[in-house]
């Protein structure tokens, strides 16, 4: 039994202690002064707000579905959202297509070995996982008397800071609950370590932040608009104690419909890859190199990759793709995604001010997401294993919560490194021979090019400490 704070008997008592007198002199003064008065402008515009948020409510009821999963394992069970954590359990979802297909989190449903969806009307159907852990999205397909309900779709391209946003879904399990906020910002990135694989975490490039009340259960359930459309999937909230604190993120359902047509169609999503990690241009970078806007290049390409073959090079600012001008990295990451592999596309560079034109033909990115539900290691020559240090990971350390870099999750203990006594377990890398690794990704990116005999030097974070430990590569 769910226990509640009792206010409305504090208030309760409080009228019932009013003597009658009272009640008869407020009765007599308002009957003075109740006169009929023409509703106040603003009032009426109150009124029209609620009435837009009561029919989005009214729309979304038999679309939004409550999902549970279950799965034949004796781990222990996940809660969602802990302290920025995804999980696996109970949550929500949209029906997308009249034929049976509901949106909702990888997160939600990617683990389960069995999953049930529950309708406002009580009824409830099985369904199958069609996934992509990439995007953190999946569809579950369910049979029954069609057609559906549907959700309609919106353009989250269209969304702008401020405009109006509605959260819908099962929070703590209470079916069917509504939030209202605004769109606090737009192209978030978050990396968020996934609590049923923990040497793992989800990358999110670009989403949408909501101060709309998101708790654990509203996972993979929608974010509407004004006009009823759906305009992102409620994914994670940045919170210390797991409930909402007014900072929501959202997945952009445009990034959604690319996903949803490719798994309907062929069970998978085929992304290009270009092979840079580009980076924002900060105004500092924009006076350094003379441009406005675009996608800073801050490595050197993987090597092999497109880009590298190209003829990319760390500094370059990609300012247009096949024409198109790029307003930013997001830009870059979304169109490069979604464009097939074998695509062959025009990168229109800065490089030392002059203007230069590349073709790069995109492939397949390379398998960073083994089987076991993404666990990522770096090269093997250097007897790591390492995870992003992310925000409530820091926490843990009693760091900042800004700082960056990585932590070492275990040390191979045949390994050159397990003979050094300056590292362990727990450690935080945040530089490699002088270049930063605020991900594992750039950790990955910055170490992979050393040979074996090489020597790195690692700065490190023991607490406040910091040091600068030698590794030799084998």
């Amino acid at each position: 039994m769910k226990a509640f704070t009792p206010i409305v008997f504090a208030t309760a008592s409080f009228l019932l202690s009013l003597s009658p007198s009272v009640f008869a002199q407020s009765s007599s003064s308002s009957t003075d002064t109740m006169k009929e008065k023409p509703e106040s402008k603003s009032k009426a515009l109150l009124r029209g707000f609620q009435e837009a948020f009561s029919d989005v409510a009214e729309k979304a009821a038999p679309c939004v579905v409550t999902i549970s999963g279950s799965r034949r394992s004796d781990k222990e069970s996940r809660t969602l959202f802990g302290r920025g954590r995804l999980s696996t359990g109970s949550g929500s979802g949209v029906m997308v297509r009249s034929d049976g297909w509901i949106l909702t989190n990888d997160h939600v449903v990617g683990s389960a070995d069995r999953v049930t969806v529950k309708f406002s009307d009580g009824k409830e159907l099985s369904g199958r996982v069609v996934r992509d852990f990439r995007s953190d999205l999946a569809l579950v397909k369910i049979e029954g008397k069609e057609p559906f309900p549907t959700a309609k779709l919106g353009d989250s391209d269209a969304l702008k800071v401020g405009y109006w946003a509605i959260a819908v879904g099962s929070p703590y399990g209470y079916e069917g609950s509504v939030s209202v906020g605004i769109v606090s910002s737009l192209h978030r990135r978050q990396e968020i370590a996934d609590s049923d694989t923990p040497d793992s975490a989800r990358f999110y490039p670009n989403m949408i932040q909501t101060d709309a009340a998101i708790n654990p259960g509203n996972s993979g359930g929608p974010l509407y608009n004004l006009d009823g459309e759906v305009i992102g999937i409620n994914t994670a909230i940045e919170s210390e104690g797991g409930g909402s604190v007014g900072i929501g993120f959202s997945i952009p359902i445009n990034t959604a419909k690319f996903v949803m047509k490719q798994l309907i169609a062929s069970g998978k999503v085929r992304y290009g890859y270009l092979g840079v990690m580009p980076a924002v241009v900060t105004p500092r970078l924009a006076s350094s190199l003379k441009v406005e806007r675009g996608a800073f290049v801050e490595d050197e390409p993987a090597s092999d990759s497109p880009a590298a073959k190209a003829g990319v090079h760390a500094g370059d600012v990609v300012i247009a793709i096949d024409g198109r001008p790029l307003l930013n990295d997001v830009d870059l990451r979304n169109f490069v995604a979604q464009t097939p592999p074998g695509t062959t596309i025009s990168l229109k560079v800065v490089r030392k001010e002059r203007e230069l034109t590349l073709k790069a033909t995109l492939v397949e990115p390379p398998d960073r997401v083994p089987t076991d539900a993404g666990k990522r290691k770096v090269p093997a020559g250097l007897g790591l294993e390492v995870i992003t240090l992310t925000p409530s990971r820091a926490r843990d350390k009693r760091l900042p919560k800004d700082t960056k870099g990585v932590i070492i999750q275990r040390i191979d203990p045949d390994s050159a490194a397990a003979d050094n006594e300056e590292l362990m377990e727990g450690l935080v890398i945040i530089s490699v021979n002088d270049r930063d690794t605020p991900t594992l990704e750039a950790f990955r990116r910055v170490t992979e090019k050393y040979k074996s005999g090489d020597t790195l030097r690692l700065l490190c974070l023991l607490g406040s400490d910091r040091r600068i430990v030698t590794l030799s590569v084998e």
